[in-house]
């Protein structure tokens, strides 16, 4: 997740940094002050206003020596944050939930609500004070609700540097493309940022030069070997149509402030939008396969990963995989590490990746390509693994 930190640059989140080093910092800020201490202080200012009428309630003071509301208001405040810090234990492989907690992280100490909380809360207890309607135990856990208010602004990451995805000699001319100048071509697709939200709509533009989609088809075109599989990815990396497509992607993933992971996932739902083929006449490269919306299974994977690795660092780390007998072809998407074993598919490298493969459906008439994420199949076993360097 990217977030805009005050006097710091855009700081983009990895799998590779999950969790992240104030992670842990920011669930007991979360678990021990934000929330339990005012809600300290306003079950014992209830406690406070009944009558001290209850016999357990007084052999409470004697055997705790402690105020029989304080030591309640102290037992019922810490049940609810001992469930509370389980609950974030046990789902802290939640992409969503670590994403939600790494904003509070980023935001903390800027947002309105916070500062409204820092400047109300002295101005509704000190009055109270004065009239001797509260005590120290009030004042305490206010001061603490002040200090880690005030403490949370002095957190902050090393940030990234800023991923500059168009080389300096490309920059000229990816700007034409830009601008539409050439053969234009036009992407709508829909993607869900949280799969379980409806589907949003996307579309983009970008011109291709002619002269280089003639000189795609005047190069060799077998496909066979992993050297074959590698040299149509590589081919293609500094295309300026496939940087000048990576930019524009880049642009929608920075606005929407997407995770690394949301941002690999769009690229794949864009490529859902093509055309799908069982056989092509001849295999694409990912240069001709983003012009003509149209590819088989080999195209669409090459096409994949050429993207992904046009967007560097904005996205996980992506590898060819490939069945024992080298006729299918999927996708490995790292950093599966933190996901239950069911999700995972297949450890490489010192990684664990998770596994998509295409299939095929018929949806209005038309063949496309759907992304499954799943194990890989014991067919597939044992796979090869190409990483492209």
């Amino acid at each position: 997740m990217a977030e805009r930190v005050k006097g710091l640059r855009e700081i983009i989140y990895d799998p590779e940094d999950v969790p992240s080093p104030v992670f842990a910092g920011t669930v007991l800020w979360v678990a021990l002050f934000f929330f339990p201490l005012p809600l300290m202080l306003l079950i014992h200012w209830w406690l406070n206003q009944q009558p001290e009428t209850t016999v357990w309630l007084r052999l409470i003071s004697v055997i705790t020596g402690l105020d029989w509301r304080v030591a309640l208001a102290a037992a019922v405040t810490s049940s609810i944050c001992i469930g509370l810090v389980a609950w974030l234990i046990r789902n802290l492989a939640d992409q969503n939930l670590i994403g939600f907690v790494q904003s509070i992280t980023d935001k903390a100490g800027l947002e309105w609500w916070q500062r409204g909380i820092m400047w109300i809360s002295p101005a509704v207890i000190i009055p109270l004070a004065l009239f001797r309607k509260t005590g120290i135990i009030e004042l305490a856990l206010l001061a603490g609700v002040e200090s880690a208010l005030f403490a949370t602004k002095r957190i902050a990451r090393f940030p990234r540097e800023e991923v500059n995805l168009v080389p300096y000699e490309l920059v000229a001319e990816v700007e034409q493309l830009r601008k539409l100048q050439g053969e234009v071509v036009t992407y709508n697709w829909h993607f869900a940022p949280v799969p379980e939200m409806q589907p949003e709509p996307f579309s983009l533009e970008i011109a291709f030069n002619p002269s280089r989609l003639e000189e795609a088809e005047q190069r060799p075109h077998q496909r066979e070997t992993e050297s074959d599989w590698l040299r149509f990815i590589r081919t293609d990396l500094q295309t300026p149509e496939i940087v000048a497509l990576a930019d524009a992607l880049n642009e929608i993933h920075e606005e929407r402030k997407w995770t690394p992971f949301q941002r690999c996932r769009n690229v794949l739902a864009l490529l859902e939008s093509f055309e799908a083929e069982e056989e092509a006449e001849k295999a694409r490269f990912a240069l001709e396969t983003f012009y003509e919306r149209k590819g088989s299974a080999g195209d669409i994977v090459v096409a994949a990963i050429t993207l992904l690795k046009a967007l560097k660092e904005t996205v996980p780390e992506a590898v060819l995989v490939m069945d024992r007998d080298k006729k299918n072809v999927g996708l490995g998407i790292a950093g599966a590490e933190d996901m239950p074993k069911s999700f995972q598919g297949f450890t490489y490298d010192g990684r664990t990746y998770f596994f998509v493969e295409l299939q095929m459906t018929d949806m209005e008439g038309s063949k496309r390509w759907r992304w499954s994420w799943r194990p890989v199949p014991e067919g597939w076993h044992p796979i090869t693994v190409l990483k492209v360097r």
